[in-house]
């Protein structure tokens, strides 16, 4: 899923989807938006299965591991990005 919003600049998809599901937000991975009755892992290990979320539960608090490793996986895909824009550079000889 990749679309081109303005030269050299790509949208990849989210880094990881958010629900809320038994009592707080919780991450999962990107391959599948996540949608009422599937069953589903969360970042942190939990099988569930999710719910149609109301405005209310989105105000449930997010999961720590949860949080700690989106932002991990958020940090391992701007380190990739940065790695081809630095392969490209060199191919094209800027540096």
């Amino acid at each position: 899923m990749t679309m081109f919003l303005e030269e050299g600049l790509f949208w990849r998809g989210p880094v990881v989807w958010w629900n809320p599901v038994d009592g707080a937000r919780h991450a999962f991975s990107p391959e599948a938006k996540p949608k009422p009755e599937q069953e589903r892992v969360t970042l942190c290990g939990q099988a569930v299965v999710l719910i149609d979320p109301s405005e209310l539960d989105w105000l449930m608090p997010t999961c720590d591991t949860c949080m700690d490793r989106a932002k991990q996986w958020s940090q391992q895909r701007q380190d990739s990005i940065e790695e081809r824009r630095r392969d490209q550079r060199r191919r094209q000889g800027w540096f």
